[in-house]
């Protein structure tokens, strides 16, 4: 069995917005660089079903040479091994011709693993597109997975609870966070033996149809306004203060 999860290497999602800054539409390159978010949760998954199924495991991503020093994290959680396809498109349709020609380079793969939105750009595109053009059945807000007899046993994430899902042979998921599957810390030990775990390299393909192009990146304004609510009685007070959200329409 084979295994691939989708990583991208983002600019920390953690900073205060307070102190976010752009350069050229993009954050400044100040900012510390780590794994998307919601690319750790499947990363966890795609580990612990390697764990379980003696599978084999690999990370594929798509971006810079000097994104392997932070996508060696998921080496160092359990992954085998990485392939990273050199490229700097921010082209959701690019960026998925690409991972497709990794993925059908890796040979025979049984299942595809990706968070389900980037932390940067928050689109949440890319697996859909990869599953077209791998002609794989997608399933998007996936929690968990089970490999059964002539599939995979999914849960889906919604609005009301769980969706439990059969996905007949091969598939594309988007995985959302849940407590199962939070990424687990890497042991030291780990971390000085992913360094060793093979990583392989590719040149970015031809595919350059263009399907979004960016205008501008903005930074919203951030504005509070602090009212106080006088009065010594506090029953006098929570009066005004429900006087005071149906006057603003909060209730």
């Amino acid at each position: 069995m084979h295994i691939v999860v989708l990583a991208k290497v983002v600019p920390d999602y953690e900073v205060p917005s307070a102190d976010f800054e752009l350069v050229g539409n993009r954050a400044h390159p100040r900012y510390t660089r780590m794994i998307g978010l919601y690319d750790e949760n499947a990363v966890e998954l795609g580990v612990q079903l390697k764990e379980k199924n003696d599978a084999e495991l690999t990370i594929v991503s798509y971006g810079q040479n000097d994104d392997v020093q932070f996508l060696r994290k998921a080496l160092a959680m359990g992954a085998d091994k990485l392939l990273l396809v050199e490229g700097n498109s921010d082209d959701p349709f690019v960026i998925a011709a690409n991972l497709k020609e990794a993925i059908t380079k890796l040979g025979n793969v049984d299942l595809i693993l990706a968070g389900r939105q980037s932390s940067d750009m928050d689109r949440g595109v890319v697996p859909g597109l990869l599953a077209g053009m791998l002609d794989y059945p997608f399933i998007p807000q996936a929690c968990t997975a089970e490999s059964i007899a002539d599939g995979w046993k999914v849960s889906q994430l919604t609005e009301t609870g769980k969706r439990l899902m059969k996905l007949s042979g091969k598939g594309v998921l988007s995985i959302t966070s849940i407590p199962e599957n939070v990424p687990r810390i890497p042991a030291v030990k780990a971390i000085f033996g992913a360094k060793k775990k093979p990583v392989e390299k590719l040149s970015e393909t031809g595919a350059k149809k263009m399907t979004i192009a960016e205008v501008s990146v903005k930074i919203p304004k951030m504005e509070s306004v602090c009212e106080l609510i006088p009065g010594e009685d506090m029953d006098e007070a929570a009066r005004v203060l429900l006087k005071r959200l149906k006057e603003e329409r909060y209730l």
